[in-house]
């Protein structure tokens, strides 16, 4: 045996040799795997008019902030629709399909004010991927937005916040904004079609559920990317940061940031209205599970009275929805707006009193279920007022501030209003966002903080003879958009009606009247 193995030996030495020799060439042949996603240089005419970062290093996406987790573009082709993913996730389609953020990219109020914007620059844009990084991150990513258009469109690119581009969430910071996030959406894709889910289930399931992104999807600092807003010299005429939209912060120093309420426990519960009443009773336990609802404030997107124009506003059908599906969702989903909307706020008469031909009272707005200001967010256009009339005995108006005119859609310019305003190099307020022009913003009253309030006093002439008890009306209203906007950036003829976050009616006996 052993004189066998010593005269076979050189042999196997050399078919040894001969295998490993082959492994390696094997080896050196063998193609590099491709790293995932879209080289910058591979996107024709691509726009680079920001220059390059302090280390050098292209910003395909500034004046946003997102960025992918490799540096890469992404290949539209590999990113499927949302109506994909309701093949095995139905209910959760259903909740996102109506929301806001389904349509953040397509809805035509949203599009006519990035147009408008895009006119006042050479390179407006490329400024609008400010815009688009949180609106319609699919295309930022993709490298549509680009004076050449060179990418293909897909439909998961208009879906505004789909799926994937938050279940591949990696980094989020909440205090920088525009937009913030770091998304591995270059990886991972290739386990959304449902062969390959159902081939290797655990690697969808890493890929579109790890603990990192679950971790971060769950958190406020997620929401915060996005909900801050700061102006700056790349995208407009400031000369220093301004603060456009600061949510996440007036969220994180509220009480509702200390007790650990988040964006998520109000907002994705399964009827945000009810959690918010619970909170306000006192009850912090959190929801039994999260929904894909996403209710916010637009009640506009939502009101069903429009009709036809109300699929136009909303950008048309999204992928995998009828028209009567579509319609059932969105009165669902209206339904839920209007009720959060009306457990925000609440009205209060502190003082009363009739003295030297005057009756003087205060009024407290009070920010009951928010938890952050109110109002919130960009609110150029988004803005709250309080309507009062003080009426005598037979029911005659004796004085009346903050009335609206329906046929208009004008406000009383006198009213009290809760509305930051965007002003330009010379000082002049701009009533219909252009954001590419703003050099400073400046608020006619700052929003209300959470559990706070803002003490409105006003004083009335009173004729001698008049009549009492009188009666004082009181409401707070709230609209989404200015008529300036509506008529200078929609070019339509569309009143945009307001909506009553609260009302209180009180009778006023006689003078040095305190509360009710």
């Amino acid at each position: 045996m052993k004189s066998q193995f010593k005269k076979n030996a050189p042999w196997l030495a050399l078919g040894l040799l001969a295998s490993i020799g082959l492994m390696l060439a094997a080896e050196w042949l063998r193609p590099q795997a491709v790293e995932p996603g879209v080289d910058l240089a591979d996107i024709p005419f691509y726009q680079l008019p920001f220059g390059p970062d302090a280390e050098g290093n292209p910003r395909p996406f500034w004046p946003s902030r997102l960025k992918t987790e490799n540096g890469r573009l992404i290949e539209p082709k590999t990113i499927q629709s949302a109506a994909a993913c309701a093949e095995c996730h139905q209910r959760e389609f259903d909740e996102w399909a109506p929301s806001l953020h389904a349509i953040a990219g397509r809805d035509v109020i949203y599009e006519k004010a990035v147009e408008v914007n895009e006119d006042l620059h050479r390179n407006g844009i490329e400024k609008a991927r400010f815009c688009e990084g949180c609106h319609a991150p699919g295309e930022v990513l993709a490298g549509r937005t680009n004076r050449f258009k060179s990418v293909m469109p897909s439909d998961a690119e208009t879906e505004g916040l789909t799926c994937v581009m938050c279940h591949t969430a990696t980094h989020a910071d909440p205090v920088e904004g525009n937009g913030a996030l770091t998304l591995a959406v270059n990886t991972g894709v290739d386990q959304l079609s449902n062969p390959m889910i159902l081939a290797a289930p655990r690697d969808h399931s890493r890929a579109f559920g790890a603990t990192q992104t679950n971790d971060l999807i769950a958190s406020a600092d997620f929401c915060g990317a996005c909900h801050t807003e700061n102006y700056d010299s790349s995208m407009s005429k400031a000369v220093s940061r301004q603060h456009v939209q600061s949510t996440f912060v007036e969220w994180r120093d509220s009480w509702y940031g200390r007790n650990d309420v988040t964006c998520q426990d109000c907002h994705m519960a399964p009827d945000p209205a009810a959690y918010v009443r619970q909170i306000r009773d006192g009850n912090l336990a959190k929801p039994e599970r999260y929904a894909h609802n996403f209710v916010g404030s637009n009640y506009l997107m939502f009101d069903t009275a429009l009709g036809s124009n109300l699929t136009y506003l909303r950008g048309g059908l999204l992928p995998g929805l009828t028209e009567t599906k579509n319609t059932q969702l969105i009165e669902r989903q209206g339904q839920a707006t209007r009720e959060l909307l009306r457990a925000a706020a609440g009205l209060e008469l502190r003082h009363s009193e009739v003295a030297d031909g005057q009756l003087r009272f205060s009024i407290a707005v009070q920010n009951l279920g928010a938890g952050h200001n109110l109002p919130t967010g960009v609110i150029d256009q988004k803005h709250m007022w309080l309507e009062v009339i003080v009426r005598d005995a037979d029911g005659n108006s004796l004085y009346h501030s903050g009335a609206f005119d329906g046929v208009r859609g004008e406000t009383d310019p006198d009213a009290v209003i809760w509305r930051e305003d965007f002003r330009d190099a010379e000082g002049k307020r701009i009533p219909d966002h252009l954001t590419f022009i703003t050099a400073e913003i400046t608020h006619l009253r700052p929003g209300i903080p959470p559990k706070g309030e803002d003490l409105v006093s006003y004083q009335a002439p009173l004729a001698a003879d008049v009549r009492g008890p009188l009666i004082l009306e009181t409401r707070l209203w709230y609209r989404v958009a200015t008529q300036e906007f509506a008529y200078n950036t929609l070019k339509i003829d569309l009143v945009i009606p307001p909506f009553e976050l609260a009302a209180a009616t009180y009778s006023l006996n006689g003078a040095n009247e305190t509360r009710p």
